[in-house]
């Protein structure tokens, strides 16, 4: 099988969530963090990443973040890494949705430094909107137009409130949209079945569940059963470091997790291939 496509791995040389936050998120997981991210090396991730076989860190950040523990980056940031790390990164752009004209006129700037999607939360920038707020369709439309895939981090923890992360928002966006592809970090936890039951009626809606699935929360299960059956080409596998444990410890626990050989390779590494347009 070709190397492993990590869908959530934000370097911490690329701002996305700050380091306290990061601590006190592994300490109610029980987990521990990667020495990467304990010593912030970067040479290190590449070691580590070469350890658990991960050919492609794919960068998810934001920017323009107002809620406390997230941090912000700018796309130029995120095209200097991957630039300066030929091959073992791919990376999506970041816009503010605070202003939607200048986020939709951004999309062009995205494209121009080589990055493949975008990312957006507007449930944490300073003008504050739902993910179907009609103000943001623009942007959804252009995103569309251009083949750029949209991020969005749907969880209890990205909020600031839970009704942020319904996932009855992003199937009126999916749906208005067919053509737009579209990716849900954290698989919309805990809201996992209604994530589910919106990707098996939209096949442009893809699921990301990382920690949620494999540190044994609360519908992992679900998420196994789904990816061996009714969505094996529609979930694929993120590490969301710095919030995890030793990728190698992430690979055994992906090997016990009950996928199916096939469903296990899809999520891997063969599902993001397709997102991304990469050859197998």
């Amino acid at each position: 099988m070709p190397g492993v496509i990590d869908f959530r791995l934000r370097p911490t040389a690329i701002e996305a969530v700050e380091h306290d936050f990061v601590r006190e998120i592994l300490r109610k997981m029980k987990v521990k963090g990667t020495e990467s991210f304990e010593k912030l090396s970067q040479d290190l991730l590449l070691e580590e990443m070469d350890a658990a076989g991960i050919a492609i860190g794919v960068i998810g950040s934001r920017t323009g973040t107002v809620k406390p523990g997230f941090a912000s980056t700018s796309n130029e940031d995120i095209a200097n890494f991957v630039a300066d790390h030929s091959g073992r990164f791919i990376g999506f752009g970041v816009i503010d949705s605070s202003d939607p004209a200048a986020a939709c006129d951004e999309l062009d700037r995205v494209i121009e430094l080589g990055l493949v999607g975008i990312t957006i939360e507007p449930s944490q920038v300073a003008v504050r909107m739902k993910l179907d707020d009609k103000r943001l369709y623009p942007i959804y439309e252009k995103a569309q137009a251009k083949n750029l895939a949209v991020f969005t981090a749907m969880s209890c923890l990205v909020g600031p409130y839970l009704d942020d992360t319904r996932i009855e928002l992003l199937d009126h966006v999916a749906t208005d949209f067919p053509d737009l592809t579209v990716v849900i970090q954290h698989a919309g936890w805990p809201y996992v079945r209604e994530a589910i039951g919106l990707a098996y009626k939209r096949r442009n809606v893809n699921l990301v569940p990382s920690q949620y699935v494999h540190y044994g929360f609360p519908g992992a299960q679900d998420i196994v059963d789904a990816a061996n059956g009714i969505l094996e080409d529609q979930i694929l596998y993120g590490s969301v470091y710095p919030v995890c444990g030793p990728f190698t410890e992430l690979m055994k626990i992906v090997d016990n997790l009950g996928f199916t050989d096939r469903a296990k390779e899809k999520y891997l590494g063969g599902n993001a291939r397709r997102i991304l347009g990469l050859s197998k």
